[in-house]
């Protein structure tokens, strides 16, 4: 899940025949490397985040059991959840940048500076997030008693669970994982996968093939499902898209042409969401496998969206997740996925409290308590989050008309 604004990624001018002359000029200099603002990026982001968001007010709504008359909905509702592997291949995507741009694949100032630099950028805000909603539920009765809604499982807040929230091991144990928020639990798995770029990733990638690297982290990711399940809420086997998206950003970057390449995501990702609405309870099953088969479709889809963008040749898919309001959506979606959750929760106790009809409930979950969290979760990047962005992000500015 790189957060909003990365999408100007930065890498080192490789050879004249890995990127031709021609497509130079389609990007400009700057600090000694090369930027190129792939703003799709942003706007990929900025669904993903808004579908989860979608995704979580309908589990939100009523007491549990109240959807359950909403069958159809709920399996449409549920393809919103996807957009956490978007997320996870969009972090492989752009880090990877700078780095297959050089012939030698390194970290250009080790791997010191990247986590760094990576624990500077996610870790504050979703440190304060967390303290934020640890005093929300100590101040407001609703959030920690047990009330027969989906916030049930985020209480009790143990000794256990806090310590592991602060040092973002909570994915590790089911009884931790969805403590106080339970979005948090893909920071620490994201947290955790960024160790294995300098780490494992890059050193087999450097002796072996892309293709290569990327197997071998399918098949990491696979075995830790296979061995130990009870780790399988931290789907582990991001891994495997986390490489993927790495791989994307090598072929947008070397211009591997791949035939036929627009059609085929298109209609991967048509089968693959198909699948899923025909299949639900199966899917839901096989997450490993069904998150696996989007996150490869998404990486080709990056793939062809780069390419064409170095092109100057755009599509109507540029157009829409170009537009003003997912990239300004983008900028600023790491926060909307930090915040989103408890206050959903909070917003869903308040209308429990007015005793609306169902119906009505709904419905007011989706025009009423949403934009209310959407609209905290802008204040809290402004507030928070932009204090950790790099210098360009900070100043990137996105007028909304």
């Amino acid at each position: 899940m790189v957060r909003g604004g990365v999408s100007a990624a930065r890498f080192p001018r490789p050879p004249e025949d890995v990127v031709r002359p021609e497509k130079m000029a389609a990007m400009h200099s700057a600090d000694g490397g090369q930027r190129h603002d792939f703003k799709f990026a942003d706007g990929l982001r900025a669904v993903a985040a808004l579908s989860v968001a979608l995704f979580h007010t309908f589990v939100f709504t009523g007491l549990r059991g109240d959807t359950d008359g909403l069958p159809a909905i709920a399996k449409i509702w549920r393809v919103g959840n996807f957009g956490v592997p978007v997320f996870i291949v969009l972090s492989g995507f752009v880090l990877a940048l700078p780095i297959v741009g050089s012939s030698g694949l390194v970290l250009r100032k080790g791997w010191q500076h990247f986590i760094k630099r990576r624990a500077r950028r996610i870790l504050p805000p979703y440190l304060i997030s967390f303290a934020l909603f640890l005093a929300l539920i100590a101040a407001v009765p609703w959030m920690h008693e047990e009330s027969g809604t989906a916030w049930d499982n985020k209480i009790p807040v143990t000794l256990g669970g806090v310590v592991s929230h602060l040092f973002a091991v909570h994915n590790l144990r089911h009884d931790w994982i969805y403590q106080v928020n339970g979005p948090a639990w893909s920071v620490a798995t994201e947290w955790q996968l960024y160790f294995t770029l300098p780490f494992l990733l890059l050193p087999l990638w450097r002796r072996t093939h892309v293709a290569v690297m990327v197997a071998a982290a399918v098949a990491i990711g696979w075995a830790i499902h296979f061995v130990d399940p009870h780790l399988d809420a931290a789907h582990f086997w991001f891994l495997g898209l986390f490489a993927m998206g790495a791989a994307a950003a090598y072929l947008v970057v070397r211009e591997t042409t791949i035939r036929l390449l627009g059609p085929i995501v298109a209609v991967g990702l048509l089968a693959t969401f198909a699948g899923v609405l025909l299949a639900h309870d199966a899917a839901r099953e096989q997450d490993w496998l069904t998150e696996t088969v989007l996150g490869a479709f998404v990486a080709l889809g990056l793939v062809w969206l780069g390419q064409r963008s170095l092109a100057g040749s755009t599509t109507p898919v540029h157009r829409v997740l170009e537009s003003r309001l997912l990239v300004w959506i983008g900028l600023w979606s790491y926060s909307l996925y930090l915040v989103h959750s408890p206050l959903l929760a909070l917003g869903n106790f308040a209308l429990l409290e007015l005793d609306p009809s169902f119906r009505v409930h709904y419905v007011l979950m989706f025009v009423a308590v949403l934009p209310c969290s959407l609209t905290i979760a802008y204040l809290f990047h402004r507030a928070v989050e932009r204090r950790f962005m790099t210098s360009h992000q900070q100043a990137v500015r996105v007028p909304v008309a």
